[in-house]
């Protein structure tokens, strides 16, 4: 039979141990895969570039690739960036689009994910 203090003890380690494993961070993108938006195959490398420009020049906190990568993976769900789920990028992009997280750049409506994505592949292509 436990004490109370017994009891608050293995209750608390037990707390500690559930936060440290379910805080761990998720699957790691390499900057290759992120920088790889669907629209390249459509618009082509020269235009997708332009586009990933004209984003880091209009979002200065996102111009390098560290902070673009960094921004694309905060905006996975709490579940992804808990580790516990790992959506694909496309599942982002579709989910950009129905919350209407969109920019428009040189004329192309995209979300934010492919924006961002253009502009980490622009940032890396420097």
């Amino acid at each position: 039979m436990l004490d109370r203090r017994q009891f608050l003890r293995y209750l608390g380690g037990t707390a500690i141990g559930v936060a440290i494993a379910g805080c761990k961070p998720g699957p790691q993108y390499d900057l290759q895969s992120l920088a790889q938006p669907e629209v390249l195959a459509t618009l082509g490398m020269g235009e997708v570039r332009n586009i990933g420009q004209r984003y880091r020049a209009l979002n200065r906190s996102e111009a390098d690739a560290t902070a673009i990568r960094n921004a694309i993976l905060a905006s996975r769900p709490l579940t992804a960036r808990l580790g516990v789920s790992n959506p694909p990028i496309a599942t982002l992009v579709r989910a950009d689009f129905e919350h209407g997280r969109t920019v428009v750049l040189d004329g192309w409506i995209l979300s934010v994910t492919e924006a961002r994505q253009c502009a980490l592949l622009s940032a890396l292509a420097a």
